[in-house]
């Protein structure tokens, strides 16, 4: 029996789908999200995620509002009981702080990540909060849909 794939969507998608880089990159990216979702993979929306992306919308010097309705519109299909995305509990706790500044599973410390330029904080939260959901779903395989090469370099990872 093959294993349920869990999919957690990092930020660069979000922004992707929902048009901060033009219509023809979040039709490429809908499509792979589509695609997805019709392999079976559980889509996983993390309120990292969701906090980079609303902080890279207000950056934005042109199309903000338009940006933010359609966030907004994400936001909202998530939430919809019949929807392809899981939502995860949010949990901040002294073990995902102990794991973030830990630098989670990157062999590296916060610190270290950030002061090199490799991976930053929200990068490194979504591989925590990867983590703690492999060890509620034992037995999926789970991995980080992401754009960024330095995340997609740690972002898969199977606990035996």
């Amino acid at each position: 029996m093959a294993r349920l794939r869990v999919v957690l969507v990092d930020t660069s998608v979000i922004l992707r789908l929902i048009g901060v880089d033009g219509n023809d990159q979040a039709k490429e990216a809908a499509e792979e999200f589509d695609a997805r979702q019709a392999r079976g993979q559980r889509l996983v929306l993390t309120m990292t995620a969701l906090i980079e992306a609303g902080n890279h919308v207000a950056r934005q010097n042109t199309g903000r509002r338009r940006l933010a309705e359609q966030l907004e519109k994400l936001i909202e299909d998530a939430n919809r009981p019949e929807t392809p995305w899981t939502l995860p509990e949010a949990v901040l706790d002294r073990q995902f702080v102990d794991d973030l500044l830990g630098g989670n599973s990157t062999g590296s410390d916060l610190v270290t990540l950030i002061g090199d330029g490799r991976l930053g904080t929200g990068d490194v939260a979504i591989l925590v909060e990867r983590d703690r959901f492999q060890k509620k779903t034992a037995d999926a395989s789970v991995e980080v849909w992401t754009l960024d090469s330095e995340l997609a370099a740690h972002g898969k990872r199977r606990l035996s």
